[in-house]
């Protein structure tokens, strides 16, 4: 079900963009689909639950890379997200953030992708993740969300407090505080006044869902 659920998300990603030109070839999803494999089969397991790779590096062939020109940047970034992904659906934790780098080997024949990965440790750059698609680092200083254009994470609607919620870093992760907002503030379904966050937890707030990645 994970590895469909990527699947899925690369096709809706690309089909505009790449399915048209990239029909016969090497497709953006199988790429994807190695990359899952490669990381359950090299995660570590630890005291503190399973690891993922962090860092990984494809290979394509000469032909297959020339078809990618000009959406490399996409594809990557694309990549990226599909190792947080399934790290978030399968439990595993990073040490450092994920990195996705695409190189060219001669000898691979067209179709044919290699694949490593490797951990690597790195500062933790967490961020607050929206189902509109917008992306927020957390840094030293509090997320602030609500409805004022004077606040960190904007938040068009009625049924947000112009200062409804703030996100902050502490010594063991991300938590998030109500900020007495009128309509409340919700993780898991539940109306909460301050509470430490995972990156399972679901945080609703208004008509905007969000979700936090930790390295």
């Amino acid at each position: 079900m994970v590895l469909k659920g990527v699947e899925n998300r690369l096709e809706r990603i690309f089909e505009r963009t790449l399915s048209r030109p990239f029909k016969g070839g090497l497709q953006p999803i199988e790429i994807g689909q190695r990359i899952v494999r490669e990381i359950d089969l090299t995660r570590r397991l630890t005291s503190q639950g399973p690891i993922s790779p962090n860092e990984v590096r494809v290979w394509l062939s000469p032909e297959d890379a020339e078809r990618f020109e000009g959406f490399q940047k996409a594809l990557i970034s694309e990549l990226a997200e599909t190792v947080r992904q399934h790290a978030i659906s399968e439990g595993y934790n990073f040490i450092g953030p994920v990195e996705v780098e695409v190189f060219i080997d001669d000898d691979l024949k067209r179709g044919a992708v290699a694949v490593q990965t490797d951990f690597a440790a790195g500062d933790s750059q967490p961020r607050l993740l929206a189902d509109d698609g917008r992306a927020f680092r957390i840094g030293d200083k509090p997320l602030v969300i609500g409805r004022s254009p004077d606040v960190n994470v904007v938040i068009n609607d009625a049924n947000v407090s112009r200062r409804h919620a703030e996100v902050w870093r502490t010594t063991d992760g991300v938590a998030i505080r109500d900020l007495q907002s009128t309509n409340g503030t919700y993780v898991n379904g539940h109306r909460i006044s301050a509470v430490s966050l995972s990156p399972r937890d679901d945080v609703t707030i208004g008509p905007l869902h969000f979700r936090i990645e930790l390295a």
